[in-house]
């Protein structure tokens, strides 16, 4: 089977013929429709940093269809369409038993610790693979094991309320579902910030009520006359820009320093976090870099349920053997991208 293989920070990608994998007892074998470049996978590319296990294959937003189910499970069958849940947990610690298989003390990731979904073929354990209908796009099913519901999980834990503000920074891939479930999940006023008007244009039709381009306009004044001096109730940082994580601390805070909200960061913050107490007083930092389980299972009921559009989400389709410009054309900027996906359909 082709694999799109990493071997070496700042080299392309190796798209090379490796064996199928065998599956164990509790594993399935799933062919891969779809898959998407996350920014993860651009931060390995360039080294900022680096998966765990080298060479590896990488990618970790795919769905496809079981092609073999192993002898103890019995939950999937032959021909299920499936997406690949990229957290492998153990089950049993206590963070799996409260629900909680993202903090699983022995958790591995797939396309980091093991191979991942660029590749004809992937095996993972059954648990990994949630069954979705036949109705929903595969497309959509990849980028909803990370893009989309990251996003979910980050508002989820925000604590946003109906009528509550919401600013989102960064208006990616990430970020513009970000702005549709605060949208979602009742917010009252949705802000969006970004440096491309054209990503901005974008978070308007997923359904930000304000935006605002950081290269000319004082992010922090736009949130101060838009919330009258109170600060939004939760800012959500999806760019993994240090200035903008900064921003997204003072937005919670308002003219009265006890009344704060939330900051949630989401991108990657290569730098430390910093805030100052009274910017803090009664409020709240939180860090949240991926899903659960059960999150992306709720995902696929409502894509199922057509409770969500995904049919704009995704702009550049490619074959697997163009990876490497697919990850170029997300780090380059050079026109607007929101997700790109590799069709296997495609050669």
């Amino acid at each position: 089977m082709l694999a799109a293989r990493f071997v070496e920070a700042g080299k392309p990608f190796a798209v090379e013929k490796i064996d199928v994998p065998v599956i164990e007892p509790d594993e399935v074998l799933v062919a891969i429709k779809a898959s998407g470049i996350c920014g993860t996978d651009v931060h390995y590319h360039s080294g900022v940093f680096s998966p765990y296990i080298i060479p590896l294959t990488l990618g970790h937003e795919g769905a496809g269809v079981v092609k073999e189910v192993g002898s103890d499970v019995t939950h999937i069958k032959v021909g299920d369409h499936v997406v690949i849940h990229y957290i492998i947990s153990c089950g049993n610690c206590k963070p799996c038993l409260q629900g909680y298989d993202n903090r699983c003390r022995h958790r591995q990731s797939i396309g980091s610790h093991v191979d991942g979904t660029f590749a004809e073929y992937i095996k993972v354990p059954a648990r990994s693979a949630l069954k979705m209908a036949d109705n929903v796009p595969f497309e959509w099913g990849a980028i909803a094991a990370c893009a989309v519901s990251t996003p979910y999980h980050s508002v989820k834990i925000s604590g946003l309320k109906v009528g509550d503000t919401a600013l989102v920074f960064g208006v990616g891939g990430v970020g513009l579902h970000a702005v549709m479930w605060a949208k979602f999940f009742g917010a009252g006023k949705v802000m969006a910030v970004d440096v491309i008007d054209s990503k901005l244009e974008e978070a308007q039709r997923y359904g930000a009520d304000l935006v605002v381009n950081a290269t000319r306009d004082n992010v922090l004044e736009a949130v101060e006359k838009a919330t009258d001096g109170w600060g939004v109730d939760v800012a959500i940082e999806c760019s993994g820009s240090p200035k903008a994580m900064e921003q997204a601390i003072k937005a919670i805070k308002g003219r009265n320093r006890y009344a704060t909200g939330t900051a949630v960061s989401v991108g990657l913050q290569t730098t430390p976090l910093q805030a100052e107490y009274w910017g803090l007083r009664e409020g709240r930092l939180m860090v949240s870099g991926d899903h659960t389980r059960f999150e992306l299972q709720q995902v696929i009921q409502l894509m199922e349920a057509r409770k969500i559009d995904l049919s704009q989400s995704i702009t550049h389709r490619i074959p697997l053997q163009d990876v490497n410009e697919g990850v170029e054309l997300v780090e380059s900027g050079r026109e607007h991208v929101e997700r790109v996906v590799i069709d296997m359909t495609l050669r």
